[in-house]
């Protein structure tokens, strides 16, 4: 049985989560220093610009990416996909649709989790089971001796992750994924297994998604979710936070308690990441976590 969750209701499991995990303290301690990083913002605007654009008509896809060679939304998913390919350089890019209007974003908190005997590892069994669908339907069209980029937004960054993992069993060379806003697909135990992959996660601070589905459901067989990669948050104009994967684990949106009196479904959309992204393609500047909010304002709810 799949869950509804309204914006409010989604906000409810966010406040209760803050109850548990990483103590402020925890939090202020791991969160002062900075990890030096070296982001190419261009190169992410460019992934981002994938990833908006697999929202697109195939028509739109094709005359903005001239190599692509498939543009399919296969089954009863609605989940839409493109591959480009460059014989010249040997490489491929996949780009995966996310959450298309706020019916799909229930796929995003759906609760259910499963062990994926092929990955080995525990899933979420939404965005598993249409990584399934999407990877038998690209497959014929893939090259396994060219490099592989992928990207997605919203549950098309967890189904890009979920499709890379089956990639790289398979023998594909897969060099990074990069997903925008990407919900959690797997638990701590999953996240352990995964040392193989090059995921970058990229949320805006105000974005909700990416804290989902939340820390307060525990699977008494898998555990917690928890998000793979290091993650890379945007703030206002220039500013930006880098938490590399062993600090993101501990303070990153999993800490949920932090973004309540920011978060706005508005945050998740596409064309706000290629915004914040944009703003910093000419200069970037790193500030730590711990003074991410010195750099947003909050919203003030409007008089009725």
């Amino acid at each position: 049985m799949r869950l509804h969750l309204s914006a409010t209701m989604v906000v409810c499991l966010l406040m209760l989560a803050a109850c548990v995990g990483v103590s402020r303290q925890e939090v202020q301690l791991l969160g002062s220093s900075i990890a030096p990083s070296k982001v190419d913002f261009a190169e992410l605007h460019a992934y981002a610009g994938r990833a908006k654009a697999a929202y697109a008509a195939e028509a739109v896809i094709r005359s903005q990416y001239p190599s692509t060679v498939r543009v399919s939304a296969p089954g009863k998913t609605d989940a839409q996909y493109f591959i480009e390919q460059n014989d010249k350089t040997k490489v491929q890019y996949i780009a995966i649709r996310g959450t298309a209007n706020r019916k799909n974003l229930v796929e995003d908190v759906e609760m259910r989790i499963r062990e994926d005997i092929s990955l080995a590892i525990p899933v979420h069994i939404g965005f598993d089971a249409t990584a399934r669908t999407l990877y038998a339907d690209m497959k014929p069209y893939l090259k396994t001796n060219y490099t592989t980029y992928i990207t997605g937004h919203s549950l098309g960054g967890a189904i890009a992750a979920l499709v890379a993992i089956r990639m790289v069993d398979d023998g594909y060379r897969v060099e990074k994924v990069v997903t925008f806003g990407q919900p959690k697909f797997t638990t701590t135990d999953g996240v352990g297994k995964l040392g193989f992959l090059t995921l970058i996660r990229v949320v805006d601070e105000n974005d909700i998604v990416p804290m989902l589905p939340p820390t307060t459901i525990v699977n008494r067989v898998y555990g917690i979710y928890e998000h793979a990669g290091p993650e890379i948050i945007l703030l206002d104009g220039p500013r930006y936070v880098y938490l590399p994967t062993h600090d993101a684990d501990r303070i990153s949106v999993g800490e949920l308690g932090r973004s309540i009196d920011f978060a706005d479904l508005k945050d998740h959309h596409m064309d706000n990441y290629l915004k914040r992204i944009e703003a910093k393609t000419g200069q970037a500047l790193q500030v730590s976590y711990d003074d991410r909010e010195k750099y947003i304002a909050p919203r003030k709810q409007a008089a009725n």
